[in-house]
């Protein structure tokens, strides 16, 4: 929020239960209703040299759970300067702020190599964006790593910067996966990659360039618009011809400026392609705050949310999480 087949077949992967059968901790309010997978979650964070990644994976260790707050660090400030400037209520903004999540902070991961799964951000937005959906992953057997937007160091000014600034993303994404296994144990073999927004385009890039990506997700990004399609052609990892694999696109209507436009999907090379559309989610529900919307009066107002958009927003939760299964397992 802080910046923006052809038919369905996604097969719902069998039941898991815990290691030690134990049952679910308590479902988080801000998540509206999306019921956890079987496993615990943790959180780190790792100062890399480079870039900060964000990682969840699965644990049976207990804990106190993160709140909202606890994931902006020193962005909370921004963020609430933001969400006066949009009218949401300092009061609003500080329940939202002190909303418990699913994660403990840095507890044991489990000793199994679970899957990767990337979360390209879109347009300057970072980890808290998409908190709900890195934590509903990890909860299901994956283990998830998030980079912030380059944008929030180079802003997004003209369209000639998007090949660039995608192919920059991407190279961060990729070098998180080897922060990630260094403190984590990851199947690196099967990797998957999720982008909303400017997201997609990175997630695609990525994908083009290694080929151990099995699974794409795009959350209403871009690659399903007309919009910056030659520039974002021109960025150095794009290839056209290169062999992809399943890609999931999930898209809306209600926004004149995503638009949907499949001519560049449908010129990829992908082992499937996924079209498949939403209900009542604008642009801005793709991300944490489709579910605050559900629960905060005022941001369903602010984000112009329906009685649908909830629905919508687990929908392309639980959509997601059985199509990395799918592919990954």
């Amino acid at each position: 929020m802080m910046g923006i087949l052809l038919a369905i077949n996604v097969l719902a992967a069998p039941a898991v239960t815990p290691d030690d059968g134990r049952p679910l901790d308590h479902v988080p309010a801000l998540w509206a209703g999306l019921i956890p997978g079987p496993y615990r979650v943790g959180y780190r964070r790792l100062d890399t040299a480079g870039v900060v990644v964000h990682a969840w994976y699965p644990t049976s260790a207990r804990g106190s759970r993160l709140r909202f707050r606890d994931y902006l660090g020193n962005d909370a400030h921004r963020l609430e300067s933001f969400l006066a400037q949009t009218g949401v209520h300092p009061a609003t903004t500080d329940s939202l702020f002190r909303s418990l999540l699913y994660a403990t902070r840095s507890p044991r991961p489990l000793e199994r190599a679970f899957p990767l799964v990337l979360i390209a951000q879109g347009n300057g937005q970072d980890v808290a964006d998409q908190v709900v959906l890195c934590e509903y992953l990890a909860s299901w057997g994956f283990v998830v790593a998030a980079t912030p937007s380059p944008m929030l160091r180079t802003p997004l000014e003209r369209e000639d910067q998007v090949g660039a600034l995608a192919d920059t993303q991407a190279s961060e994404l990729a070098a998180a996966i080897t922060a990630v296994s260094r403190v984590v144990r990851v199947d690196t073999q099967h990797l998957g990659v999720v982008g909303h927004s400017f997201g997609a385009r990175a997630a695609l890039l990525l994908a083009m360039r290694e080929p151990r990506i099995r699974a794409i997700v795009s959350l209403d990004g871009g690659i399903g618009t007309s919009t910056a399609v030659e520039p974002f052609r021109r960025a150095p990892s794009f290839r056209l011809d290169a062999p992809l694999p399943p890609l999931l696109h999930f898209y809306e209507e209600l926004d004149a400026f995503m638009t949907p436009d499949f001519a560049l999907l449908r010129s990829l090379h992908t082992a499937e392609l996924i079209l498949e559309p939403t209900e009542g989610m604008h642009h801005a529900h793709f991300t944490t705050y489709g579910f605050a919307a559900a629960v905060f009066p005022e941001f369903a107002a602010v984000t112009h949310a329906t009685s649908a958009t909830a629905r919508g927003a687990i929908a392309v939760e639980e959509q997601t999480a059985m199509f990395l299964r799918r592919c990954l397992r």
